[in-house]
Protein backbone atom coordinates (compact mmCIF):
# COMPACT_ATOMS: atom_id res chain seq x y z
CA UNK A 1 0.00 0.00 0.00
CA UNK A 2 1.41 3.38 -0.95
CA UNK A 3 1.82 6.15 1.57
CA UNK A 4 -1.11 8.19 0.23
CA UNK A 5 -3.44 5.18 0.45
CA UNK A 6 -2.17 4.42 3.95
CA UNK A 7 -2.79 8.04 4.97
CA UNK A 8 -6.35 7.93 3.60
CA UNK A 9 -6.97 4.64 5.36
CA UNK A 10 -5.76 6.01 8.71
CA UNK A 11 -7.94 9.12 8.27
CA UNK A 12 -10.90 6.85 7.53
CA UNK A 13 -10.17 4.76 10.63
CA UNK A 14 -10.17 7.93 12.74
CA UNK A 15 -13.61 8.76 11.32
CA UNK A 16 -14.80 5.27 12.24
CA UNK A 17 -13.57 5.80 15.79
CA UNK A 18 -15.46 9.11 16.09
CA UNK A 19 -18.57 8.65 13.90
CA UNK A 20 -18.96 4.89 13.51
CA UNK A 21 -18.31 4.74 9.76
CA UNK A 22 -15.86 5.88 7.11
CA UNK A 23 -18.48 8.27 5.71
CA UNK A 24 -22.23 8.81 6.17
CA UNK A 25 -24.33 5.86 5.00
CA UNK A 26 -25.86 7.79 2.08
CA UNK A 27 -22.43 8.42 0.52
CA UNK A 28 -21.85 5.89 -2.26
CA UNK A 29 -18.49 7.20 -3.45
CA UNK A 30 -16.37 4.36 -4.89
CA UNK A 31 -13.29 5.41 -2.90
CA UNK A 32 -15.29 5.37 0.33
CA UNK A 33 -16.58 1.90 -0.46
CA UNK A 34 -13.04 0.68 -1.24
CA UNK A 35 -11.69 2.13 2.02
CA UNK A 36 -14.50 0.48 3.98
CA UNK A 37 -13.93 -2.90 2.33
CA UNK A 38 -10.14 -2.69 2.74
CA UNK A 39 -10.50 -1.93 6.44
CA UNK A 40 -12.90 -4.83 6.96
CA UNK A 41 -10.73 -7.31 5.06
CA UNK A 42 -7.62 -6.21 6.97
CA UNK A 43 -9.53 -6.71 10.27
CA UNK A 44 -9.17 -3.03 11.16
CA UNK A 45 -12.87 -2.51 11.83
CA UNK A 46 -15.99 -4.64 12.16
CA UNK A 47 -19.75 -4.22 12.31
CA UNK A 48 -21.17 -4.19 15.84
CA UNK A 49 -24.80 -5.39 15.85
CA UNK A 50 -25.49 -4.05 19.34
CA UNK A 51 -24.35 -0.52 18.51
CA UNK A 52 -25.57 -0.49 14.92
CA UNK A 53 -22.33 0.90 13.47
CA UNK A 54 -18.73 0.02 12.74
CA UNK A 55 -16.17 -0.14 15.53
CA UNK A 56 -12.40 -0.33 15.40
CA UNK A 57 -10.67 -3.55 16.30
CA UNK A 58 -7.47 -3.67 18.30
CA UNK A 59 -5.55 -3.96 15.04
CA UNK A 60 -7.22 -0.78 13.75
CA UNK A 61 -6.28 1.13 16.88
CA UNK A 62 -2.69 -0.08 16.58
CA UNK A 63 -2.61 1.06 12.94
CA UNK A 64 -3.76 4.55 13.92
CA UNK A 65 -1.27 4.81 16.78
CA UNK A 66 1.65 3.48 14.77
CA UNK A 67 1.26 6.30 12.24
CA UNK A 68 1.69 8.86 15.03
CA UNK A 69 5.03 7.53 16.22
CA UNK A 70 8.38 8.41 14.78
CA UNK A 71 10.06 5.57 12.95
CA UNK A 72 12.36 3.49 15.11
CA UNK A 73 16.09 3.68 14.81
CA UNK A 74 18.04 0.75 13.47
CA UNK A 75 20.57 -0.68 15.87
CA UNK A 76 23.53 -2.80 14.94
CA UNK A 77 23.94 -6.11 16.72
CA UNK A 78 27.25 -6.52 18.46
CA UNK A 79 29.20 -9.73 18.53
CA UNK A 80 30.19 -11.24 21.85
CA UNK A 81 33.83 -10.65 21.07
CA UNK A 82 33.21 -6.92 20.61
CA UNK A 83 31.27 -6.76 23.84
CA UNK A 84 34.02 -8.58 25.72
CA UNK A 85 36.69 -6.20 24.37
CA UNK A 86 34.75 -3.08 25.40
CA UNK A 87 33.61 -4.36 28.79
CA UNK A 88 35.52 -3.30 31.91
CA UNK A 89 37.60 -6.07 33.48
CA UNK A 90 35.78 -8.16 36.05
CA UNK A 91 36.85 -8.03 39.65
CA UNK A 92 37.02 -11.34 41.43
CA UNK A 93 35.58 -11.56 44.92
CA UNK A 94 38.12 -12.47 47.57
CA UNK A 95 36.91 -14.55 50.49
Amino acid sequence: MTDTHETKLVEALRKVDVHGDVAPAHVQDPMTMVLRQTAIQADLMRWDDNRGHYVLTGTGRIRINSRNRAPGSVLRFRKREELAENAPPRQSKAD
